[in-house]
């Protein structure tokens, strides 16, 4: 009796423990670590964007022209911040490709070497208006009023990526080159006033261009551009 009893109860365990079922735990997905920050002196003053600190995040965008079946990309980055009017944003462009659709994205290799820590983009010094074929940086004052660097007439125009900091990386969210860039430059806003030399004056007043620069120096930028 006690030997049969002993089949039964192994026979039991048996079948329990074949009805346990083993939780499979998924590999872990990668994540690139996506940081930003501007640190730098804005027309004499010191100014910082800190992510997640006054509303403040990190921005890439991307802005194109297609003409003839070829599209032309500029990369953008960022930060803003939904409480705070003030950002600095940088360009870099541009990347061509064969867009017949005009709603491709470029192929990822393409991405990888406009952007490589060696490749001409990342260690150019040319400006160029609109980023077509260089860096631009654009600023935005407390008064939503922009200012840009001009590839004539900016009498500062220095940049330069940090070739130890470039790295190209991809997750499920997106395929990204980081980097760090050093740059200073001189950038322009054009503001319409009354034209004093217009006498008797009109009305309403007879409107004129004056066109004001500040200067953007010491500036350190941490970011990264989505493809």
């Amino acid at each position: 009796m006690i030997k049969k009893g002993a089949i039964i109860l192994g026979a039991i365990g048996l079948t329990l423990s074949s009805c346990i079922k083993h939780e499979v735990i998924p590999a872990p997905e990668p994540t690139v670590d996506l940081k930003g920050e501007f640190t730098g002196v804005i027309g004499g003053a010191y100014t910082e964007y800190t992510e997640n600190v006054n509303g403040y995040v990190c921005v890439p965008d991307l802005s194109s022209q297609t003409t003839a079946g070829q599209t032309s990309a500029q990369y953008l980055f960022a930060m803003k911040s939904n409480s705070e009017t003030p950002y600095v944003e940088i360009g870099l462009g541009s990347l061509v490709w064969a867009n017949p659709t005009g709603t491709s994205r470029p192929a990822l290799s393409s991405f990888n070497q406009f952007l490589a820590p060696t490749g001409a983009a990342m260690n150019s010094n040319t400006f160029s208006n609109g980023a077509l074929a260089g860096f631009e940086v654009t600023y935005q004052d407390a008064y939503g009023d922009l200012w840009t660097s001009d590839e004539v007439n900016s009498t500062v125009k220095d940049v330069e990526f940090v070739t130890a900091s470039i790295n190209q990386e991809s997750d499920a969210s997106g395929d990204y080159t980081t980097f760090t860039c050093n740059f200073e430059a001189e950038v322009f806003h054009t503001y319409s006033v009354v034209d004093i030399t217009v006498v008797p004056q009109t009305n309403p007043p007879t409107m004129t261009d004056s066109v004001a620069s500040i200067i953007i120096s010491d500036a350190v930028y941490k970011g990264f551009f989505k493809r």
